[in-house]
């Protein structure tokens, strides 16, 4: 099961460099932006496991229904006051949400299903950075060794009406 949320997480990682040029830094959650000094470079997107549900299939099988987060965090550089002269730029990071949610909304890069976002929500931060977090779900089926019998994943299918 490990190394299914580790593929999971490496692809989303891997991705979001390639198609979001604009992140600085993207690595796993370690807590990073709890440290007085973050060890990022902004704007960043770090990534975890945030719940994974089980359920049964029969013969021991079951599927995985995964939650992954993507928090996301820029400093603040810019008032967003009325008066403010460059106030847009303080907005920059609802622009970059959006352009992640492009990247991952329907991405899988392996025998999972494609994620589809649950969430987004506002971490409250210090007042020198803006943080977010949004949630992705996917889904995948794990197999249990019975001693004689083997399972082998062939396909996700996750139909959206």
């Amino acid at each position: 099961m490990m190394d299914e949320i580790t593929t999971i997480l490496l692809d989303v990682q891997d991705h979001l460099g390639k198609t979001v040029p604009e992140l600085a830094y993207v690595d796993k959650d370690w807590g990073q932006l709890s440290l007085e000094k973050p060890a990022v470079k902004f704007p960043c997107a770090l990534l975890d496991l945030k719940d994974v549900s089980f359920t049964q299939t029969g013969n021991g099988g079951q599927v995985a229904d995964t939650q992954i987060t993507v928090t996301v965090a820029n400093l603040r550089l810019t008032s967003s006051s009325l008066t403010a002269p460059k106030k847009e730029d303080a907005y920059r990071i609802i622009g970059l949400l959006a352009k992640i949610h492009t990247a991952l909304h329907m991405f899988s890069a392996g025998d999972y299903a494609p994620l589809f976002r649950t969430r987004l929500r506002k971490i409250v931060a210090d007042s020198s950075r803006e943080c977010y977090e949004l949630t992705y779900q996917t889904a995948y089926m794990v197999g249990f060794d019975t001693g004689g019998s083997t399972a082998k994943v062939t396909s996700v299918k996750l139909e959206l009406n």
